[in-house]
């Protein structure tokens, strides 16, 4: 069974598989090296500059003691008097005198021995150049001497100290200065590796950003990122991504969206399709049988034949409002119904609806009762506007079974206006309220279609509501009949006084 691994494991791998050493550690080594090689090479030249600074100190003070003796010995004096009187100057003081030829005039390590000192590289140099110095092994004591020779007119002084152990570290640089390199060296390396440690951590984090970002997962805009210039980088890539990713979840929830909607469009008028067939068989199959009948008895008398007649017509009118209100439904759901927007006052359609029900018979009249006498401006469709308030008397006309009809002004204000539309009837029970506003529902389908109705009122007055910016509510009120509250959007409306 092969196994697998999570992104995070074969990027890690990849990257250790890639690169032994992290970024950050081959910047250190790199900032490493070069401070070696700069204390180094600092060292190395203050080393060098201390030390000949030493040599030459200790050669001008044996220079100077050579040219005292020089100048004693050409005016008469011995060099063993001159030697006796300088010896305490230094330790282990040793005082040769030589002629031009090389022959040892005095030399206060062995008086007694004659040789001949012109090999020596200290006086080859000496009569070259007037002064030189040397360090080496001296065969004639077997020790090691600084030497330093200086020629004069006639003689060479040459002036030497025992080199011991304690001249040697005399003649080197001091300690003190290579601890102090050493310290800063060790504290630069130490601040090296903080900055180059914090580097590493932005450069790791920027890595688990792109391969969050690669993988497609959202990115925590809670992660802490360095105050400086990569910290502010590194949010302000987050910050993009995450807007990105929130931009493509938003479209794809659209997208989804849409395609529902889609979806439930297609659901819609299939049903509305099935709905409106149901519908139309009613009164076509009416007509077609009282037409049937006229037919197939040609000597029915004429008060039959009339009455017949009226029944067809009336089913012919129900036709006609269904297919009104089915072509005005569609298209409010659908947007395509051209609204026109104009200054509309509410209180001129509430009367219009009064005087409406004044011509009413009297066994389907109900009492009117409006409150509302102020104008009620609004920016409408007035054709719509009437249409809900119409919609809803007619409803409490034919199924409300009660005596009166109330309209009320409950909110005023320069955006939006509340009305409630209500009767004293018998309401409906509670589980039919959340579907009163669908196509086609009837509580009692049998005395809706015997009363005529379309099924589609209440649906055409949710729907221009809505297309209003308002929304519509409904409950069984305090006078137990329905009780509809609704709030229109007032828009861009002026007053008329």
């Amino acid at each position: 069974m092969a196994s697998t691994s999570s992104p995070e494991t074969d990027m890690d791998m990849d990257l250790k598989h890639n690169h032994s050493i992290y970024y950050h550690q081959r910047l250190f080594i790199l900032f490493l090296s070069f401070v070696v090689l700069t204390v180094g090479c600092f060292i190395y030249g203050q080393y060098t500059r201390e030390r000949h600074f030493k040599t030459e100190l200790l050669n001008g003070q044996l220079q100077l003691l050579n040219i005292q003796m020089l100048s004693y010995c050409e005016n008469g004096g011995e060099a063993r008097v001159f030697y006796l009187q300088h010896r305490t100057l230094l330790p282990n003081l040793r005082m040769t005198l030589i002629s031009k030829d090389g022959t040892v005039i005095y030399d206060s390590a062995n008086p007694e021995r004659e040789t001949n000192h012109l090999s020596r590289p200290e006086v080859q140099r000496a009569i070259q150049e007037g002064s030189s110095y040397e360090i080496r092994h001296s065969d004639s004591v077997d020790r090691d001497f600084f030497y330093a020779a200086t020629a004069g007119k006639n003689m060479i002084a040459r002036s030497g100290v025992l080199y011991t152990v304690s001249l040697a570290n005399s003649l080197q640089p001091t300690k003190g200065f290579f601890l102090l390199m050493l310290g800063l060296s060790v504290i630069f390396c130490i601040l090296c590796y903080m900055m180059t440690r914090h580097l590493g951590d932005n450069i790791r984090q920027l890595r688990n950003f792109a391969r969050k970002a690669g993988a497609g997962e959202p990115i925590e805009t809670e992660t802490r990122y360095p105050h400086d210039e990569l910290g502010e980088i590194s949010n302000q890539i987050v910050k993009l991504y995450n807007r990105l990713l929130q931009t493509m979840n938003d479209r794809d929830k659209e997208r989804q969206t849409a395609i529902h909607e889609a979806h439930e469009k297609i659901r819609i008028k299939r049903e509305l399709t099935n709905n409106i067939n149901h519908e139309l068989k009613t009164p076509l199959s009416a007509i077609k049988g009282y037409l049937e009948t006229i037919l197939s008895y040609p000597d029915m008398n004429r008060e039959q034949r009339e009455l017949f007649t009226q029944k067809s017509y009336e089913q012919a009118m129900r036709l006609t409002d269904l297919l009104r209100d089915v072509s005005t439904i569609s298209r409010l759901e659908e947007g395509n119904l051209s609204v026109k927007k104009t200054l509309v006052n509410l209180t001129d359609i509430f009367e219009s609806l009064r005087q409406n029900m004044d011509l009413l018979p009297e066994n389907r009249k109900m009492d009117f009762h409006c409150d509302i006498h102020e104008p009620l401006w609004m920016e409408g469709d007035v054709i719509l506007l009437n249409s809900i308030f119409e919609n809803l008397m007619n409803n409490a006309l034919s199924y409300s079974s009660g005596s009166a009809i109330y309209i009320e002004l409950t909110e005023k204000s320069d955006e939006y206006l509340s009305i409630r539309f209500s009767d004293d009837g018998v309401g409906v029970e509670d589980h039919h309220l959340p579907y009163l506003f669908d196509r086609f529902y009837r509580v009692d389908k049998g005395r809706s279609r015997k009363l005529g109705g379309t099924g589609l009122g209440l649906s055409i007055v949710k729907n221009a509501v809505l297309h209003h910016g308002g929304n519509i509510t409904v409950c069984n009120g305090e006078r137990g009949g329905l009780e509809f509250n609704i709030r229109l959007k007032r828009g861009q409306h002026q007053e008329v006084h």
